[in-house]
Formats: C-alpha cells, sequence, structure tokens
C-alpha cells in the first residue's frame, strides 16, 4: 500500500496538478472568475484554422511514410533472432539517447542546399538538384518522419514477432502464393501493430515542436508553436492554456477512437 501511495502521490504531483492548473488557466478570466471566452476566440479565430489543419496534415503525413518505411523493415528485423535481435533493438532504441535538438540539427547539415544528400544528388546528375529541402513543408516531414520511425518500428515488431508461422507454411501448404499468403494472413495479423503505431506516431506528430520549429518555414507554423508564441510573444498564458487543452482533447479522442474501433486496448494489455 505504501508503494501504491507514492506512486499516486508522484503521479499527482507531476501530471495531475500541473493538468489541473492549465484546466482551470484556460478558463480563467482577467477578473479571477470562470470564462469560456478563450475556448470562443479559438473557436472563431482565423488565425488558428489553417495551422490546425496544417498540424493535422502533417502528422498524417508523417504516420504515412513511418508505416511506408517501418513496415518492410520491420518484416525483416522481426525474422531476426539471437544477437542480431538485440543488436537491431539497440540500434532502434540508439536515436532515443541522444537529444531531439541533436538530431534535428543533424539533418540540417545533410538536407542543406550544399549538404551531403543534395551533394552525392548533383555528382549524380540528377536533374533538378540541388533540391530545397530544408525550410519547407517538405523539410519538417523528412525531419519528423526520421525522429518518430523508431515508435513505429517497435509497435510493429512487436506484433509481428508474435505472428504464428505455422499458419503462413499451412497456407503454403495448401497452394497458397507468397503474395495471397502476405496478403490474406499476414497483413490483417499485422495490423494491430501498425494500428498502434499509427496511433503513437500521430499522437505524437500532433503536438511535435523542435523539428518544425527548426526545419519548417513560416507558412509550415504548427500548433505547438502557437503555444509557444502565445507565451514568449504575447504572453497570453491563458491562451497558451486554452490551445494546450484543445491539443489534449484532440489526443485524447484519437486514442478513445483507436481503443474503441482498432483495438488499441487489447494490443496494450499484458499477454496472458
Amino acid at each position: 500500500m505504501l508503494s501504491l501511495a507514492v506512486i499516486l502521490f508522484f503521479v499527482g504531483v507531476t501530471f495531475l496538478l500541473p493538468l489541473f492548473n492549465v484546466l482551470l488557466l484556460s478558463i480563467s478570466d482577467p477578473n479571477g472568475g470562470v470564462s469560456l471566452h478563450h475556448f470562443r476566440a479559438l473557436a472563431t479565430s482565423v488565425s488558428l484554422r489553417p495551422v490546425l489543419i496544417n498540424t493535422a496534415v502533417t502528422a498524417l503525413q508523417v504516420t504515412f511514410f513511418c508505416v511506408l518505411i517501418g513496415y518492410p523493415a520491420a518484416m525483416f528485423f522481426a525474422r531476426l533472432e539471437g544477437w542480431k535481435a538485440n543488436l537491431t533493438g539497440v540500434a532502434i532504441l540508439f536515436p532515443f539517447l541522444t537529444s531531439s535538438l541533436v538530431r534535428t540539427f543533424v539533418f540540417i547539415v545533410l538536407l542543406g542546399r550544399n549538404g551531403v544528400l543534395n551533394s552525392v544528388l548533383v555528382s549524380l546528375g540528377v536533374p533538378g538538384a540541388p533540391f530545397t529541402l530544408l525550410f519547407n513543408h517538405i523539410g519538417v516531414v523528412i525531419g519528423m518522419t526520421y525522429v518518430l520511425l523508431p515508435y513505429m518500428l517497435l509497435a510493429l515488431i512487436g506484433t509481428m514477432r508474435k505472428i504464428d508461422h505455422t499458419l503462413l507454411d499451412a497456407a503454403r501448404s495448401l497452394g497458397a502464393g507468397p503474395v495471397r499468403i502476405f496478403l490474406t494472413i499476414y497483413v490483417p495479423l499485422s495490423l494491430p501493430g501498425v494500428a498502434a503505431g499509427a496511433i503513437i506516431t500521430t499522437i505524437l506528430g500532433f503536438g511535435y515542436f523542435v523539428t518544425p520549429a527548426l526545419m519548417g518555414g513560416p507558412g509550415q507554423r504548427m500548433i505547438a508553436q502557437s503555444v509557444e508564441q502565445r507565451i514568449l510573444i504575447m504572453y497570453d498564458l491563458p491562451g497558451a492554456a486554452s490551445i494546450s487543452v484543445l491539443m489534449l482533447v484532440v489526443v485524447l479522442s484519437t486514442y478513445a477512437v483507436a481503443a474503441r474501433y482498432l483495438g488499441l486496448s487489447r494490443l496494450m494489455r499484458p499477454q496472458g
């Protein structure tokens, strides 16, 4: 009981209490009363609407590319065993040991007009090179895909390793070809991992700050940057709190839909 009390106290002080303060700040007015003025202002804000749309579109695009890149990579990694599997796990987790700020600066060097990637493309004679890959939407998507890809890989590999390969062997013995086995057996069994990875990357992408701030242009502002602007430039703390509450509602709604219709809660439940 003591350990449970310590955990609850820690969660309450470090998470619930700050969250309650943000909620309270979002509905406060200058006179110390309660008001929904800040939320009404958000609902009628012309400048916030394109920011929300850009944030949602960017998060979904990043999720799509994480699935596109992560799925075949996870299929390969899931088949590894022994020290190769351990080494793969370390390699996937290794980026988490480095600050996202440092990783973003590395990509700025790689994607710059005179960076490594454009230098290689120019030397290969690719038409149109060097390309503008920084301070625009393309740069933000590339940078965020790189940062969030490990989350997708972890979700996919964990699910793919649980797939019963005797089902694949049985289908093969009954005359099914590789494509049919993949589409009718492997893909459906791996969908929980795809769903979990997609929800995680979408939620993280919706509130991501560092990469869009450093690699995006003036027209690529995302919702987290709007919170920063309200705090540091406008010093509108209630307005920043109301945007934060809006982000929280979007994230919780996304998770609730995933748990209800995609079986995300069953995926995260310990296997007996």
